[in-house]
C-alpha cells in the first residue's frame, strides 16, 4: 500500500473511533503504533509523513482522542499514551498552528495533568517536553499554563532529572527560558522559591561538556535575564548569592568565541542587579529654550514652559504667512521617541483600515508669498527686473561689486568632477577622457536596464564630446551674444541675477577677505542656545578630510571582552575608580551667565589654535577639554583612570534623549601615550562601531605641516552595554558606551575629535559666500535668497541654479528639482553630499551644464539649521523629530519645513507644475553604502494605491543609473515601499500630496561600503562631494525622458513591473524591520 494511502486509512480509522474510544482501545494503539513507527522512521519518510498528518488535521484528532482518554474514567494504559503523546511530540515541531489548536480545543490543562502525573516517568517525560517546548513559546498557551501551576511542576520535573547534563535538562531549561517572558512566571518562580535551584545549575557548568554546556548556559543565563527584569526576581537573584556566581563566571568564561553572547548577558544581569547607577548630571539639559506661545481653542498658553532655576534662551519671531495667522494647532502628543513617533503617525493615518488624512491645501493668496523665490521665472527684461527688485526683494549687489579675487574654490579641484572610470579614483583629464566602464548586470532581468541604461549613458557622452569640442561654453556665448546685441541692457541685467542680499548675515563681508576672516564674522552672527566662546578650527580652515582611503576597522572580540570585563568590575568595586572631574559644561554655562550679568554686546568669535599648539598647562595633569563652539558637543568629561575618560554627551535641546553625535576639542596631551574615550550615555541598541566604523581626528599641529584634513583614527574600538541606568528610556533601561583609544603623534597639540565630519551652519553660509563671489552670471543663474527665519532668528539659505534665460530656452518652460538636505542635524554626511551637488553644478562640466539648461534648482541645503548649531542629533529646539512634520508643519513651530513646503505647493498649484523630482539627502548610521529610498504604488501599505498602477521607469530609472555613475552606491539596498509610519516623512508627503514621482531619499552610510570600488574602506568628505556630482550626472541621463520612454515596449514594461513588486518589494526588509530606535536611524527613518 502507498504510503500517502497508508496515512489516509490510518486517520479514518483513529477518527472512527473517536466517538467511543474507550471500548476501541486495541484499535487505537495498533493505529496509533503504526503511525508513531512512520513518524520516527528514516529520515527520508520522517518530514513527509509528517507534513501528510499535519494537512489531514492529525493534530486536532489525536488531541482530542488523549483529552477522551485521558479522563478520570478512562483507564489509558502507559503504552498506549506513551504512543499518543510522541505523535503529539513529532506533530508540534512540525505544525505551526500547534498552540493555536491546542488552545482552540482548550487541551493545555490536559497536557499539564499529564506531565504532572508522569513528570517521574523517564520515558513519557522526553516527548512531554517537546510538546512544552511548543506550548510555551506561544503567549497565550504559556500564561495558562503559569495560572494553572506549570511553575512547580518543572520544578519537580528538574529536580527528578537531575543536575547531570542531559537532553532533557536542557529541554526542561528551554521551556522555562520560553515561559519566563512572561513577568507573571517570574513573580512565581521567585515565590516558589525556584532561584536557588537555577543557580544551582548555572555553579556546575564547568562541569558540563561540547554543546550541551553551552546550550543549558544559554538557557540559564536568558531565564536569569527575564527574572532580572523584575522586582521579586532581582530580590531573589541576590538572596540566593547570585551575583557571586555571575561575577565568578565572568572571570572564568573561557576565551572561545562561542562564549562571546553569553559574557553580555552575564554583564547585564549583574548591571541590573546592582544598586540603581545614574549619570552624574541633572536630568534635563544645561539650557532650555522658550518655544513660542501658541493659542490653541483649549487653551491660551504653551505647555512649553521651562524648568525653575534655569537659564532660558530667548525665542525669536519666525517668518509670517500671509495673513499672520497659525496654520494649524500643534500637537504636543508627538514623542520624539523613534518607536512611538511611529505609533503617532500610525495613528495619525486615518480612522479606517486604508484612510489616508486629507492633505491641508494653503489658501491661494497665501501662497502668493512664495513668488519672489521664483522672480526668474517672470524678469523677461531689465525694466521688469528692476522693478520686481523694487517690490520683493532687496537691492542686490553687482558681480562686479563682489569680484572674484581669491575665490578659486572651484579652480583648486577642477579635475575632480569628472566622470570616475572603474579602475581609479579620478580620471586624468575630463574632456579629454571621457569614457565610464558599465558594470555586468547580475541576472537576465536586468537586461532592460543594462540597455537602456547603455543607451542612454552612450547619448550622454556623444552630448559630452559635442560640448567638448566648442569648449562647453560656446553655445551658451553664442545665445548670450545674440541677446545681448538685441537688447543692450541684457548686461546690466545679467549682472544683477545674483541677490545676495537675501541673506543678510553676508551682507557686511567684504570681497576681498579672507576665508578665515569670513567663516569668524559669519559665526560670531548666529544665534545659538548653548554659548559658544570660540570657533572650530576644522570648520575655520574648511572642514575637509585628508582624501586618503580608510579601511574597516577589524573589530577585536578579545579587546572587546576585556573592556566588558572592566565594565563589570567597576560595577562590582565602584571605589577603584578615580572619579575626578575634568569638564562640566553645566557650571561653565552657570560662571558665564554670573559673569556676563546684563551685558549684551556683540559677540566676537575666532580662533587662536595655531598659538596655543605646543604650550603645556602645568598645573593640570589631565587632558583638557572643549565643546563651545559650533556644532560642538560635550557635557561632562570624568577621569577614571590615569589615561581613562568617560564622556557625557549632551541631548538635544530641549530634550532629555538623542545621545549619538559628539564634536568636542581635547588638549594638553603627550605623544605616544595611549588615551582612552568612553562616552557612557549612548542610546542606541547597536552601532557602526562595533562593524568597521572608526571616529575622526583633526590635528592643528598636523594641519600647520603641511597635512590638513580629518583621519579616520583610534582603535579598540567596541561598542557594549554600560551599567548607567536610562531614566528616560523604557522600563529598566540602560545606556551604552561608545568605547576608543587614541594616540596622539605630537605633544600638547589641539585636537578635535568628532563622531562624523563636522558641517556647521557657518561652514555652509561661508561656502555660500565663496560660491557666490566664483560664479560667472553670465554662464550661470545663481541666487540666494532667505526663506525664513528659524526659530532662534537665523536665516535659511535657498539656492537656485540654472542656466540664464534664452530665447530657445526659457528659465519659464525648464522642469523644476527640490534638494534638501540636514533635517537630522547628526547626518552631517548629507551636507557633504549636498556640498558635492552644489559646487558640481556651479562647476564648467558639460553634465553641469546639460542639468542646468534643463532644470531649474531650488535647494535648501540645511532644514534644521538649529539643529546643526547647538550639536543636536536627531531634532531642533521643539524637540522634534522635523522629518515627521512634513504632512502638517506648524508656521511658528516648523518654519523652514513650513515654508520649504509652501515652495513646493506653490509650484505645483500656483505654477501648475508639480516637480520634476525631489530628493531629500540623509545619513545611515545602520547601513554601509549608498542608496535610494523611493516610493511605488505596488509597495505602499494603503489598498487604494495599490490597486492604480504606475510606471516603474519613473521612480527606477534613476537608481539604476546612480549604480553606474557612483561606485558607493549599491542598487540592492534600495527600497520603494510606502509604510503607514512614514507618511509624514518629507519623500512620502510629496509623492502623495503633490504627484511627484520621483520623490527620493537618498542615503549616505556614516561608515563605509561593504560591496564595490569602495568595499572595506571608509567614506571621506572627498567621496560624499562625489556622490553628490554622481547624482546631478546621473540625472543630465534623465532629461530626454520622452524619448526613451517611447522606446519602452509592453513587455519590457510587464517585465520591469513584475521585477519591482517581486524582488524590490517582497524581498527586501521593511524600514521597521532595521530600525534600532528606527535613529532607524537615518535616517528618514531612526538612523
Amino acid at each position: 500500500m502507498a504510503d500517502d494511502t497508508l496515512n489516509d486509512v490510518l486517520i479514518d480509522r483513529l477518527r472512527s473511533f473517536l466517538s467511543k474510544p474507550n471500548e476501541n482501545l486495541d484499535g487505537i494503539r495498533s493505529a496509533a503504533a503504526r503511525l508513531h513507527s512512520r513518524c520516527a522512521s528514516q529520515v527520508k519518510y520522517r518530514s513527509p509523513a509528517l507534513s501528510q498528518l499535519t494537512s489531514l488535521n492529525a493534530t486536532q484528532l489525536i488531541i482530542k482522542l488523549l483529552m477522551q482518554l485521558s479522563g478520570k474514567e478512562s483507564q489509558i494504559s502507559d503504552m498506549l499514551l506513551y504512543e499518543l503523546v510522541w505523535i503529539i511530540a513529532q506533530l508540534s515541531q512540525k505544525d505551526s498552528k500547534f498552540s493555536v489548536k491546542v488552545r482552540l480545543t482548550g487541551s493545555a490543562r490536559t497536557f499539564h495533568n499529564i506531565l504532572r502525573l508522569h513528570y517521574n516517568n523517564p520515558k513519557l517525560l522526553y516527548p512531554l517536553l517537546i510538546v512544552f517546548k511548543s506550548l510555551s513559546r506561544n503567549v497565550t498557551t504559556s500564561t495558562v499554563l503559569v495560572k494553572d501551576g506549570i511553575v512547580s511542576t518543572m520544578e519537580k520535573v528538574i529536580v527528578s532529572i537531575g543536575y547531570s547534563p542531559s537532553p532533557k535538562l536542557r529541554l526542561s531549561l528551554n521551556v522555562m527560558h520560553s515561559l519566563t517572558r512572561s513577568k507573571l512566571c517570574c513573580t512565581k518562580m521567585a515565590k516558589e522559591d525556584f532561584v536557588p535551584l537555577l543557580l544551582r545549575i548555572f555553579e556546575r557548568w564547568e562541569r558540563y561538556n561540547g554543546k550541551m554546556r553551552l546550550r543549558i548556559l544559554t538557557y540559564t543565563i536568558i531565564t536569569l535575564k527575564h527574572l532580572s527584569n523584575t522586582k521579586i526576581g532581582r530580590k531573589a537573584i541576590k538572596s540566593s548569592n547570585g551575583l557571586n556566581l555571575l561575577y565568578k563566571f565572568c572571570v572564568l568564561c573561557p576565551n572561545d568565541r562561542t562564549y562571546d553572547s553569553l559574557l553580555p548577558r552575564v554583564a547585564s544581569i549583574i548591571g541590573t542587579c546592582m544598586d540603581k547607577k545614574v549619570l552624574p548630571i541633572d536630568t534635563t539639559g544645561p539650557v532650555l529654550f522658550s518655544l513660542p506661545v501658541l493659542k490653541t481653542e483649549n487653551s491660551d498658553t504653551s505647555d512649553n514652559t521651562t524648568g525653575s532655576g534655569m537659564r532660558t534662551s530667548s525665542s525669536r519671531e519666525t517668518t509670517p504667512s500671509a495673513d499672520g495667522s497659525v496654520a494649524e494647532s500643534f500637537d504636543n502628543n508627538d514623542d520624539d521617541d523613534d518607536d512611538a513617533s511611529d505609533k503617532t503617525q500610525e495613528s495619525d493615518a486615518g480612522h479606517g483600515p486604508y484612510a489616508i488624512p486629507p492633505p491641508i491645501l494653503r489658501d491661494m493668496d497665501d501662497l502668493c508669498q512664495y513668488a519672489a523665490f521664483f522672480q526668474e521665472n517672470v524678469v523677461t527684461s531689465n525694466q521688469e527686473a528692476r522693478t520686481f527688485e523694487e517690490k520683493c526683494i532687496p537691492r542686490a549687489k553687482s558681480y562686479q561689486e563682489f569680484g572674484t579675487h581669491g575665490c578659486d574654490s572651484l579652480g583648486e579641484h577642477r579635475d575632480y568632477w569628472l566622470i570616475n572610470d572603474r579602475d581609479g579614483l579620478r580620471s586624468d583629464s575630463y574632456l579629454g577622457s571621457c569614457h565610464l566602464q558599465h558594470q555586468e548586470p547580475s541576472n537576465d532581468e536586468n537586461s532592460f536596464w543594462q540597455k537602456e541604461v547603455e543607451r542612454r549613458l552612450n547619448n550622454y557622452m556623444r552630448t559630452v564630446r559635442s560640448h567638448s569640442s566648442c569648449s562647453c561654453y560656446d553655445v551658451y556665448k553664442r545665445e548670450m551674444t545674440w541677446k545681448a546685441s538685441s537688447d543692450p541692457a541684457m548686461n546690466s541685467n545679467l549682472q544683477n541675477s545674483l541677490h545676495m542680499m537675501g541673506l543678510t548675515i553676508l551682507s557686511d563681508i567684504p570681497k576681498h577677505s579672507s576665508v578665515h576672516y569670513a567663516y569668524c564674522a559669519i559665526a560670531s552672527k548666529v544665534n545659538t542656545v548653548y554659548p559658544v566662546v570660540k570657533v572650530a578650527y576644522p570648520d575655520m580652515v574648511g572642514g575637509d578630510g585628508s582624501g586618503q582611503l580608510y579601511p574597516l576597522h577589524i573589530k577585536d572580540r578579545k579587546v572587546c571582552r576585556a573592556k566588558l570585563m572592566t565594565s563589570v568590575e567597576r560595577a562590582v568595586h565602584p571605589h577603584l575608580l578615580l572619579d575626578r572631574v575634568v569638564y562640566d559644561l553645566d557650571g561653565l554655562i552657570q560662571q558665564d551667565a554670573i559673569a556676563k550679568g546684563n551685558d549684551s554686546g556683540e559677540k566676537h568669535l575666532y580662533n587662536i589654535d595655531e598659538r596655543r599648539v605646543g604650550h603645556r598647562d602645568l598645573l593640570k595633569h589631565h587632558l583638557l577639554f572643549e565643546s563651545r563652539f559650533e556644532s560642538g558637543n560635550l557635557r561632562k568629561v570624568v577621569q577614571i583612570g590615569l589615561h581613562e575618560y568617560e564622556l557625557i554627551l549632551l541631548p538635544d535641546v530641549n530634550s532629555v534623549k538623542h545621545h549619538q553625535w559628539f564634536y568636542f576639542e581635547v588638549s594638553n596631551m603627550e605623544a605616544n601615550v595611549t588615551y582612552t574615550f568612553n562616552i557612557v550615555n549612548c542610546e542606541k541598541q547597536n552601532s557602526q562601531f562595533n562593524y568597521g566604523m572608526k571616529p575622526i581626528m583633526y590635528s592643528v599641529i598636523e594641519a600647520k605641516e603641511g597635512r590638513p584634513g580629518w583621519v579616520r583614527a583610534g582603535s579598540d574600538i567596541c561598542y557594549y552595554r554600560n551599567n548607567y541606568q536610562n531614566l528616560h528610556g523604557r522600563s529598566r533601561s540602560w545606556y551604552l558606551t561608545t568605547s576608543f583609544s587614541m594616540t596622539f603623534p605630537h605633544d600638547n597639540d589641539v585636537c578635535y575629535i568628532a563622531y562624523h565630519f563636522p558641517y556647521p551652519y557657518s561652514l555652509l553660509m561661508t561656502q555660500i559666500w565663496k560660491w557666490s563671489l566664483s560664479v560667472d552670471p553670465s554662464l550661470i543663474y545663481f541666487r540666494t535668497d532667505c526663506l525664513c527665519y528659524s526659530l532662534n532668528n537665523n536665516e535659511t539659505p535657498l539656492l537656485t541654479i540654472t542656466s540664464p534665460d534664452m530665447e530657445s530656452n526659457r528659465i519659464k518652460d525648464r522642469e523644476v528639482v527640490f534638494l534638501t538636505a540636514r533635517v537630522h542635524p547628526g547626518e552631517s554626511n548629507a551636507s557633504w553630499v549636498m556640498h558635492g551637488t552644489i559646487q558640481y553644478l556651479l562647476s564648467n562640466a558639460p553634465a553641469a551644464i546639460m542639468v542646468r539648461n534643463k532644470f531649474v534648482f531650488k535647494i535648501v541645503p540645511m532644514l534644521n539649521m538649529e539643529g546643526v548649531i547647538n550639536g543636536c542629533h536627531r531634532c531642533g529646539l521643539s524637540d522634534e523629530d522635523l522629518n515627521r512634520r512634513w504632512s502638517r508643519p506648524n508656521q511658528y513651530l516648523h518654519p523652514v519645513i513650513y515654508h520649504s513646503k509652501g515652495l513646493i505647493e506653490y509650484c505645483a498649484r500656483i505654477m501648475n507644475k508639480a516637480p520634476f523630482m525631489f530628493c531629500d539627502y540623509h545619513g545611515h548610521s545602520r547601513r554601509k553604502n549608498v542608496f535610494l529610498y523611493g516610493c511605488c504604488n505596488a509597495g505602499s501599505w494603503n489598498q487604494v494605491d495599490r490597486s492604480n498602477s504606475d510606471d516603474p521607469v519613473d521612480y527606477l530609472m534613476l537608481p539604476y543609473l546612480m549604480q553606474h555613475f557612483s561606485k558607493a552606491f549599491n542598487l540592492q539596498a534600495c527600497n520603494f515601499r510606502v509604510e503607514r509610519m512614514r507618511e509624514a516623512t518629507a519623500r512620502v508627503t510629496i509623492w502623495r500630496e503633490f504627484g511627484v514621482k520621483r520623490s527620493y531619499t537618498m542615503e549616505s552610510s556614516f561608515c563605509g561600503c561593504d560591496q564595490g570600488f569602495y568595499q572595506g574602506y571608509h567614506l571621506d568628505t572627498i567621496h560624499l562631494k562625489e556622490i553628490g556630482a554622481n547624482f546631478c550626472e546621473a540625472m543630465a541621463c534623465l532629461k530626454d525622458e520622452g524619448g526613451w520612454k517611447a522606446d519602452i515596449t509592453p513587455e519590457e514594461a510587464a517585465r520591469l513591473a513584475g521585477l519591482t513588486s517581486k524582488e524590490q518589494l517582497d524581498e527586501s526588509p521593511p524600514m521597521s524591520e532595521i530600525s534600532d530606535n528606527s535613529d532607524f536611524s537615518s535616517d528618514e527613518d531612526f538612523h
